[in-house]
């Protein structure tokens, strides 16, 4: 079988999000499938660590860029020599008309919930492109039930035309005791930290976090909150200074920090940070996925989640869990993970949990979809 894929996304510098989810994807199945014959299309030239050409996968590069999903891409897959059985999209958008039966990846619909956090042009995309290469899929990938859940609903798709191929974990990159020490002095955390990470933006729920965290009642813990500023952030630094955290610089010496904000972080920064956590917390009211909770499991970090559906299907019974509108929960949630059996137990549960996602197994499924399409001669 000859299969296209759209390898944009995967064709990045530097990827985050949806781009680290094509760049996984594609090299996995490069590894794993050489029965099927495949070309990947890009709109320039295939970064240095994408997959080498070879007798089976080869690279296709063309424009014109602009509107290249739309318009470019359609038509070189009605015009080339030899037509695909079979077209994959590592993103929400397929081609906007094909010669073949199409596969298209989505993520979350996060979008229909909160399109205030879209520029116009991004929000009128996403929902117009995802809504066209949704009705007209032969099958989609989610990356999760939850995903899986609201396509149904949404859409109003067969349960059988969806499957689910959760997520991979990245390797951590390895640091000595030296470059993690300097990482934590940098960002001057001095004691054991609770450590929150993402965007801040009203979905993290970040000033509940806070206002739980003023009632600890346990001044030998700091919060780190890691993640650069994304929008209506005012809230956060505003409860902050209502009740009391902010260091006093004019004492000499100065206060230890009890909240530290870093802004953005490395990846080499990250992965120190998940390490060196007495836990992470995710008090957020909506997530796509949660990846960076896996992250954290992998490296035996507990975590703290709120109760919300996506949360509770990644992590099952190996996390602590509260409701994200009830700071008394949360509150106990924290008393509990300071306590040393506690905080075993959910180490070596998370670990345990994070085996369930490999990029290996997701790419396997998606290899078991393509090979399970009916294709028409």
């Amino acid at each position: 079988m000859l299969i296209g894929i759209d390898g944009n996304e995967a064709n990045i510098k530097d990827r985050v999000g949806i781009g680290q989810y094509a760049y996984n994807i594609l090299t996995h199945i490069h590894k794993l499938d050489k029965t099927n014959n495949y070309i990947i299309y890009l709109k320039n030239p295939p970064l240095y660590d994408l997959p080498k050409p070879s007798k089976n996968w080869q690279y296709c590069v063309f424009g014109p860029k602009k509107l290249w999903t739309r318009l470019a891409l359609p038509i070189k897959l009605y015009t080339q020599n030899t037509p695909l059985d079979l077209f994959f999209s590592l993103s929400h958008y397929s081609p906007y008309f094909s010669s073949c039966p199409t596969i298209c990846s989505i993520m979350d619909l996060g979008f229909l919930r909160y399109p205030g956090q879209f520029t116009k042009k991004d929000l009128y995309q996403l929902t117009n492109w995802t809504n066209h290469s949704i009705k007209k899929a032969s099958h989609i990938i989610a990356i999760s039930k939850f995903t899986k859940r609201q396509i149904i609903k949404k859409y109003n798709i067969q349960t059988e035309k969806i499957t689910v191929a959760y997520p991979g974990v990245s390797t951590p990159i390895s640091t000595t005791a030296k470059q993690s020490r300097l990482i934590l002095s940098k960002f001057k955390i001095q004691k054991p930290y609770l450590l929150h990470f993402g965007t801040l933006k009203p979905s993290k729920n970040i000033p509940f976090l806070i206002k739980s965290f003023s009632k600890k009642n346990s001044p030998s813990l700091q919060l780190v909150i890691a993640g650069k500023k994304g929008w209506l952030f005012n809230n956060i630094f505003s409860t902050v200074k209502k009740l009391n955290l902010a260091n006093k610089q004019t004492r000499s010496p100065p206060l230890v920090e009890q909240i530290i904000f870093t802004d953005y972080i490395t990846e080499k920064q990250k992965w120190v940070l998940l390490k060196n956590a007495k836990a992470l917390v995710i008090p957020s009211t909506y997530e796509g996925f949660g990846i960076i909770a896996i992250e954290a499991q992998k490296l035996g970090t507990p975590v703290l989640a709120s109760n919300i559906s996506i949360l509770k299907e990644v992590l099952g019974n190996s996390a602590i869990f509260f409701n994200p509108r009830k700071q008394d929960e949360l509150v106990n949630a924290i008393r509990q993970i300071i306590n040393p059996k506690i905080h075993q137990k959910y180490s070596k549960l998370g670990q345990k949990n994070s085996k369930n996602f490999t990029w290996s197994i997701a790419a396997k499924r998606i290899i078991q979809v393509f090979n399970s399409i009916e294709i028409k001669k």
